[in-house]
């Protein structure tokens, strides 16, 4: 078996995280939207056991399930909110830098 030995001072480590940085400035409002959007996705899925435990006994009443899929819905919906907020701070930020005269 071959290995290749890289030096530690040589490792790209930059340009692993590099995906996320555009030459624009966006890396950070994509980070942003993908929470939002992961939050939704958590609190939108949360939901299918229980829909699933409602589809095969219409009078089944899993409470246990119930209460776990609401707490679990809470948490996405947190995350979602911590997401739309930052975003709202970004935007805030850069229409106030937008504003400010060249000097």
């Amino acid at each position: 078996m071959m290995t290749i030995a890289v030096p530690l001072w040589r490792a790209p480590a930059a340009r692993v995280l590099s995906w996320r940085r555009t030459e624009n400035g966006d890396g950070n409002m994509k980070g942003k939207l993908i929470t939002v959007l992961v939050g939704v996705f958590i609190a939108l899925a949360s939901w299918a056991p229980l829909w699933i435990i409602m589809a095969r006994d219409r009078y089944a009443m899993p409470v246990a399930l119930g209460l776990l899929t609401f707490a679990v819905s809470f948490v996405g919906g947190v995350v979602a909110l911590v997401g739309v907020v930052s975003i709202v701070i970004h935007a805030f930020r850069a229409s106030k830098a937008s504003k400010r005269p060249d000097l």
